[in-house]
């Protein structure tokens, strides 16, 4: 058979019949209505809340929190009609503000943010980005995990409602994105991250992905309440970027609304596991850390000691902020510990060392082929490299067999594999 990958610049891939699984996806499902419709059917119709313009009219200053250019979230689609709900319950424009929920990632740029919230909102409201590690932009939220005090933007303490715009798929470290993700890792300040990340070892691949109530997910519900979140407006959209549904309301309600929709659109049923597994990282491909999206479901998907193939582009390499990615690499853990021991690597990069080993080390090998990512790079990390995918499953096939079983996940960072047989 002939696989044909969402990067234009790539020759399909030639597979064996005879050693293919089967080719999956998810997130394919088309809109009902446009867009506009979509999200304002949700405004009007809030789970576990009241609509925003009747919040508004006791409202002094609202503060709307917004993921950043590596989540999917259609802003520009959804907060011109949060801030019409504001308006038509009062609130004027000069009492509205806007704050990138960055987390640990690099700002945005102008042109970056301009793209993902539009034009007239950066040109007519005040927008800010988060600055995790700025300590005079936190102060505390009377949370304490793991002997860390958690921190929050000071701007969430200057508001007195806050919305949340954000999507949900399913997600490798808590579950689900979307929610309360928008306050932790969202506007958090680094160690609350880095705690949270921790938290994942705990409940790790198939035990966690897809699940919405998980030890991750209390931790960030919690830290959410305390911080103040009153209101979500959260998206799911499909492979095609197109909102198919949204929900509005409560932080919990409304995203366990959301979380089961989501199930249903994101869900596949995985017969067996696989001796090689294929997945493209599409749209989750600014670097590799960001890949790991699609790394979690492929996971589930190998058996022991598999080879998994990530076709993505990188254009910005292994780890775009945290160069101690690169520099150490996940090729042994109880080095990995022993840095972490001796406070040279954040809790955060320990963490996402010791998941990439536990899935491309421990579990098997990772083979990379991108356009942003070098031999040396890959090599030195503790990755496999390939130039393309048919180089990549030829040195597949020499590992584990000319009858070696074939999995291929396409646009894997949206599917939350349900595998059927696991005995195999």
């Amino acid at each position: 058979m002939q696989h044909i990958f969402p990067y234009e610049y790539l020759e399909p891939l030639e597979i064996p019949d005879r050693n293919i699984i089967g080719v999956f996806e998810a997130g394919h499902v088309k809109p009902g209505a446009n867009p506009e419709e979509i999200v304002t059917k949700a405004l009007r119709n809030p789970i576990g809340a009241q609509r925003l313009l009747e919040i508004a009219s006791d409202t002094k200053r609202a503060l709307i929190l917004c993921d950043d250019n590596t989540r999917y979230t259609p802003a520009h689609l959804v907060i011109p009609h949060i801030i019409d709900e504001l308006n038509h319950g009062g609130m004027s424009n000069d009492r509205i503000q806007i704050l990138v929920a960055s987390g640990t990632h690099r700002l945005m740029t102008e042109e970056e943010l301009i793209a993902k919230l539009g034009a007239s909102i950066v040109e007519n409201f005040t927008v800010e980005q988060h600055h995790h590690d700025t300590r005079e932009e936190l102060v505390p939220v009377d949370i304490k995990h793991g002997g860390v005090e958690f921190l929050i933007n000071r701007r969430l303490k200057e508001a007195d409602l806050i919305i949340g715009v954000g999507n949900i798929v399913p997600h490798c470290i808590k579950g689900f994105s979307g929610g309360s993700n928008i306050i932790l890792p969202g506007v958090s300040g680094g160690d609350a991250v880095g705690a949270m990340h921790w938290l994942n070892l705990d409940q790790f691949g198939e035990d966690i992905i897809g699940i919405r109530d998980n030890i991750v997910r209390a931790l960030i519900d919690k830290t959410a309440t305390a911080a103040g979140l009153n209101y979500i407006v959260n998206t799911i959209v499909n492979n095609d970027m197109e909102i198919i549904n949204v929900v509005a309301g409560d932080p919990i309600e409304a995203h366990r609304k959301g979380t089961e929709i989501a199930s249903r659109v994101f869900s596949v049923t995985i017969p067996r596991r696989a001796d090689i597994v294929i997945f493209d990282a599409y749209k989750n491909d600014l670097d590799f850390w960001q890949t790991t999206k699609g790394l979690l479901p492929a996971y589930v998907c190998m058996k022991q000691d598999a080879v998994v193939i990530d076709i993505a582009d990188c254009p910005e390499g292994i780890c775009h902020n945290i160069p101690e990615v690169e520099q150490y690499g996940f090729k042994d853990q109880d080095e990995i510990m022993k840095l972490h021991n001796k406070g040279i690597l954040h809790p955060i990069v320990t963490h996402f060392l010791i998941y990439c080993y536990r899935v491309v080390t421990e579990r098997g090998r990772c083979m990379i082929v991108s356009n942003g990512i070098t031999k040396e790079s890959a090599e030195h990390t503790g990755l496999l490299y390939a130039k393309t995918p048919q180089e990549a499953l030829a040195q597949a096939l020499e590992m584990k067999g000319s009858d070696a079983s074939i999995i291929v996940l396409r646009h894997a960072g949206n599917i939350c594999p349900v595998i059927q047989d696991k005995s195999l």
